[in-house]
């Protein structure tokens, strides 16, 4: 359950644009003022991260309940309103009318009309949204019902399946097909139509198609170095003194690699439990953390401001070692045996991590 923010627009007295008119209609008792809006052309989101423009931001004033956005576009267009803890999605194309009738803040929920593209996405949006706070829910109540989170991930997917199957030539189908994920996702992809391939919304799929076959290359990957057999690969990163730090090194020890960042806040959740194993195992354990995807300096804040007892490296831009270790998500904890043998891979923060730990350091 996921996805996508953005990026840019230019030169808004440009010849040949159109312009596109979004009228949002707040609740009635809504206090004027100033909404953030982003925009961006949607053929910007085909290219590569590193490649593409930072979105364009506007404040426009909510004035008598009503946000007017107009803007001259060349090119179909993705707003983002962000409105309490959710946003308005709206994509128009030029000289098109969207009109947004906002009828709940918290929860957020509103409907579109204007154009068919954008009156069924608000529809799924609604109906999507509800599954997601119920999986919200789930998620933060103790303790929490694993079998009842799944459930709720099938239902979320399904009923995006379900409209897919049952309006294959409707170009919000493909709305459908961005929510989705692994291999229900490329199975709508291999299905999408001949002519929606035309539609404002196809460059976005392309974009996740390519995105999806990684990810699932890398799951892959991950159920084959749980084998058991799989050589851990050797990585050589600096450590706070600057030092080359191996993972060769410890060869003869149980080594936690425990992938994570200052920005990633299960990461940081898990510190105490972490502490505690390394303070528990430690001769035969040694934990080296890998910073990952922030600056240098933000990491050295980090270790100094959680205090982190073990070996701390630095991952810099440009190395191979997330690609190595499959890692998708943070914090990814890798096991490895003393003999240098991947025998655990844990991604997110999941308490049975320890457990099993445990079992292999005491060879249960």
């Amino acid at each position: 359950m996921k996805r996508i923010l953005a990026a840019t627009l230019v030169a808004l007295g440009a010849s040949g644009m159109t312009m596109a008119d979004v009228t949002v209609k707040m609740p009635a008792g809504t206090q004027d003022g100033y909404y953030t809006v982003y925009r961006q052309l949607i053929n910007e989101q085909t290219k590569p991260a590193s490649e593409r423009s930072k979105p364009a931001v506007d404040s426009v004033k909510l004035v008598n309940g009503v946000l007017n956005i107009d803007f001259k576009i060349e090119e179909p267009v993705q707003f983002i309103i962000p409105v309490e803890r959710r946003a308005v999605l709206v994509y128009a194309q030029p000289g098109e009318n969207v009109e947004v009738d906002v009828t709940s803040l918290d929860p957020l929920k509103y409907t579109a009309s204007g154009t068919p593209l954008m009156t069924a996405i608000s529809d799924l949006k609604n109906r999507g949204d509800v599954i997601v706070e119920e999986y919200r829910t789930l998620a933060t109540t103790q303790p929490v019902n694993q079998s009842a989170m799944e459930a709720k991930r099938n239902e979320y997917a399904e009923m995006f399946k379900n409209y897919i199957a049952a309006n294959p030539d409707n170009p919000a189908s493909l709305y459908a097909v961005l929510n989705l994920e692994g291999d229900d996702f490329l199975a709508a992809y291999n299905a999408i139509p001949e002519a929606l391939k035309s539609s404002i919304l196809y460059p976005m799929v392309e974009v996740q198609k390519n995105s999806v076959e990684r990810e699932l290359a890398a799951e892959r990957k991950l159920e084959a170095m749980q084998s058991g057999t799989y050589d851990a690969p050797d990585f050589t990163l600096k450590n706070l003194e600057g030092k080359d730090i191996k993972l060769s090194d410890y060869r003869g020890k149980w080594v936690i690699i425990d992938f994570w960042g200052s920005w990633c806040g299960w990461c940081i959740k898990g510190f105490p439990k972490l502490k505690d194993a390394y303070e528990q195992y430690q001769p035969e354990l040694e934990i080296i953390g890998v910073d990952c995807n922030e600056p240098e300096a933000n990491w050295r804040k980090g270790v100094e401001k959680y205090q982190l007892p073990w070996v701390n490296v630095y991952n810099p831009e440009g190395t191979n070692i997330l690609a190595d270790y499959g890692v998708t998500g943070f914090p990814t904890k890798v096991i490895v045996s003393p003999e240098g043998k991947i025998a655990n891979v844990t991604v997110g923060e999941n308490p049975s991590f320890f457990d099993t730990l445990a079992k292999l350091i005491n060879g249960k």
